[in-house]
């Protein structure tokens, strides 16, 4: 009988056998068709997007780096030895104010010479390379050292992990003879190492913890492809950057049987492949070795700490999106430079201590590009649910043209400590008012050492300065202003009381989740007439007739391009950033008048020693700025009418920032999934790796924290078997299953049956 060859996709040959009975029903076909088309579908929601390279699934782990991940996914955990552990080691002693704990310092360092003795990333460790750092003349800080080091050391550990990590879940893969792992490959005067080579498999891989890739390795890399036909397959723990993608693009058209090809065109060749293989590292402590000298104490202030987003005292962290971002944003360029400088140095450190095991590669640092850190907002909160851990989820705008992300730990930090003072101290306390002749009563003593406290009465300020500054006389609208306004000729004063308050948030809230869709500010006035005589050469506005005139004219020509101002000014966005945390805040509030939540243990405690500001800043400092302009700044100017007429200007704007009480209007579950039809897996996936949503002109970044370490919990919310495609799945099956089988088995009734094979 003869046979018939026919070349399928993905390489498979089906080969019928050819004989009398070989017609088949074309409705059965169809019907079979449909089918399998379902059942593919339908798992491949579950399994993840078909993979558009021309090499076999079992060869690319992963997922396509430009397709979101698919719903329902499972990221795996792995650990790898982390340094986080050095943010709670005290500084060293200042031998001018400590020189008794200094020299207990001195008499334990000096005993870290060897540092054969001493495992890299520990404490012992991280003291007798800073103490060798301030030898060779460093002079960054111990902090900026500290940030370096730790850096360093996770990013090595981090990657090192990765690989054996990847191996071990991919062990049908690499479970042949023949492979290598991290050597160069022999003949070919190539010095860098593939992270997994045979010279019996079509295919090399190369496994990145990061989303970068190293151009001095990739060119090697391209030399290899050309020279032992080689198709190298980037695994990215991370999505993959722009950067690295386009790296990958240039590599293929670099290929010889690409000559003459652009960006775009199809590839006669596909030499190079990146896959995003999202998992979650889970740091674990690097511990002192045995033969390193026993640690003693002293007294000196320790570090803050590491900065874990919103975890409270004794909760876990994980090295989540956010954690990795804030650890790759500068605070600015000068700080991006010196940390340049110190990764270099720690380097040249590493490889003169580790020799021939040092691995250039895995010292690599990147620094994060395309988000607008200074729109940082804390928009996702859980609460934890049967032992879960909470998930949270920050929003920022995209910033595609910036290749360096500046002031991201910064950022989150604020958001994170006033998140905290927003749970520690009574609500009644969220309120600040400048007022020249009441110092004492600008900002309650607890508030006013936070940064909460300090943005707030920095924004009270700025309010009264936006105000001045759009009434100014000089401008145009000013100038319209002040000739509206009903007073005496020579002389015009205006007084007002102007707040801002929390406008209504709009939520989702799912019961352990909440959404911050929107959470606007509002700036209310009143008239106000000084009952003092105010300061310095300043006098009250007279109460008079006009005055409700006056006060209206204000509330519709000037009120709403102030609060335009709070809500859109790059100037306000330190406020805006606090007040999502209180709205975040408040949703922890609520549901502790019924159950136990993540945070219910902070709740009106008072205790905010642990999120002190830092900054050389008091309540006094913004207060005597005020005086300042209020008795010699914007808020007394004097212009000549049109009549040649000198008019003198006074301006009295009192009130505050009053946060006390929060409103929302939570979304049903249909108008959320109308409006927001995305979001919950936006925020799913934000966990892994930065997710950019709404045309990517916002990036999304994810966290988690739990009282029990990460790597012991589950990381998803609850949520009901309907809404996960494995359910349907799994439903679905058995049915699908009874019509392959009734159809099959008419069809093996009308013809023979076919038999598969694969060519390799």
């Amino acid at each position: 009988m003869p046979v018939r060859n026919q070349v399928g996709s993905g390489g498979h040959v089906v080969r019928f056998r050819e004989g009398k009975a070989a017609a088949v029903n074309d409705f059965l076909r169809v019907r079979l068709a449909c089918v399998v088309m379902l059942v593919i579908a339908l798992t491949g929601a579950v399994l993840g997007p078909a993979v558009a390279e021309p090499p076999p699934a079992q060869y690319l782990p992963g997922f396509d780096p430009t397709a979101p991940l698919p719903p329902g996914l499972t990221v795996p955990t792995f650990q790898f030895p982390s340094a986080q552990d050095i943010f709670d080691l005290p500084a060293p002693p200042d031998p001018t104010t400590s020189p008794d704990e200094y020299e207990i310092y001195e008499e334990y360092v000096t005993k870290l010479s060897n540092r054969k003795n001493l495992t890299p990333g520990s404490p012992a460790h991280f003291y007798a390379r800073w103490e060798d750092y301030k030898a060779r003349g460093g002079d960054s800080s111990f902090e900026e050292y500290r940030q370096a080091y730790a850096r360093m050391r996770d990013n090595a550990k981090r990657g090192k992990a990765f690989e054996p990590f990847i191996r071990n879940n991919s062990k049908n893969l690499f479970s042949g003879k023949g492979w290598q792992f991290d050597k160069p490959v022999a003949g070919t005067g190539v010095g860098e190492k593939p992270d997994a080579y045979s010279d019996s498999e079509p295919y090399a891989y190369e496994f990145k913890a990061s989303a970068e890739l190293r151009a001095k390795q990739l060119d090697g890399f391209v030399k290899l492809a050309q020279l032992k036909n080689k198709t190298f397959v980037y695994l990215f723990q991370q999505r993959p950057s722009k950067a690295a993608l386009d790296a990958i693009e240039k590599a293929n058209l670099a290929m010889p049987e690409n000559q003459g090809l652009t960006s775009g065109q199809t590839l006669n060749r596909v030499a190079f492949i990146a896959r995003y293989y999202p998992a979650t590292a889970v740091g674990v402590s690097i511990p002192d070795s045995k033969k390193a000298p026993p640690r003693p104490t002293w007294t000196s202030a320790t570090s803050a700490g590491n900065g874990g987003v919103l975890a409270a005292p004794g909760q876990h962290t994980q090295d989540g999106a956010l954690n990795t971002a804030l650890v790759n944003s500068p605070d600015s360029p000068e700080a991006a430079a010196r940390a340049a400088a110190l990764a270099e140095d720690i380097a040249k450190q590493d490889a003169a201590e580790l020799g021939a095991e040092y691995n250039e590669d895995e010292s690599v640092t990147e620094s994060l590009g395309g988000v607008d850190f200074s729109t940082l907002q804390l928009r996702y909160v859980t609460d934890s649910y049967q032992g879960q851990a909470a998930q949270f989820a920050f929003q920022a705008d995209a910033a595609p043209n910036e290749q360096v992300s500046y002031g991201g730990r910064t950022a989150a930090k604020l958001a994170s400590d006033a998140f905290f003072v927003w749970l520690e101290l009574p609500t009644d306390v969220f309120t600040v008012n400048l007022s020249p002749d009441e110092p004492d009563r600008i900002i309650n003593d607890q508030f006013g050492r936070t940064d909460a406290g300090r943005v707030l009465l920095q924004a009270d300020l700025l309010m009264k300065k936006t105000t001045a500054k759009l009434i100014d006389p000089d401008t145009p609208l000013g100038r319209q202003f002040w000739d509206g306004l009903h007073g005496a000729a020579e002389s015009k004063c205006m007084s007002e009381r102007s707040w801002i308050v929390p406008g209504t948030a709009t939520v989702r809230d799912t019961g352990n989740e909440l959404y911050i869709l929107d959470a606007p500010l509002t700036v209310k006035t009143e008239s106000d007439y000084l009952a003092s005589a105010g300061a310095g050469s300043a006098s009250a506005c007279t109460k008079d007739a006009d005055a409700e005139y006056n006060a209206q004219l204000f509330r519709t020509m000037i009120v709403p391009l102030v609060q335009k101002q709070v809500n859109e000014a790059p100037e306000y966005a330190d406020l805006r950033r606090v007040y999502f945390s209180r709205v975040a805040a408040q949703w922890y509030r609520d549901r502790s008048r019924t159950k136990h939540t993540t945070y219910s243990d902070l709740i009106d405690k008072g205790d905010i020693s642990r999120w002190v500001t830092k900054e050389n800043w008091t309540p006094k400092v913004t207060y005597d700025q005020y005086v300042t302009s209020y008795r010699d700044g914007e808020f007394h100017r004097s212009y000549t009418t049109t009549k040649g007429d000198m008019i003198e200007t006074w301006t009295y704007v009192f009130g505050g920032v009053d946060f006390s009480a929060i409103t929302d209007n939570s979304l049903t579950g249909p108008a959320f999934t109308n409006q927001h039809p995305k979001l919950p897996q936006t925020v799913g996936n934000s966990l892994y790796g930065p997710v950019s949503d709404n045309d990517a002109k916002n990036v999304w970044l994810g966290g988690l924290t739990a009282s029990r370490p990460i790597d012991q919990l589950p990381i998803a919310p609850p949520s009901p078997a309907t809404s996960r495609p494995l359910f349907y799945v799994l439903t679905i099956l058995p049915i699908l299953a009874w019509l392959i089988a009734g159809g099959w088995l008419l069809i093996r009734r009308r013809r023979p049956v076919p038999t598969f094979g694969r060519t390799s």
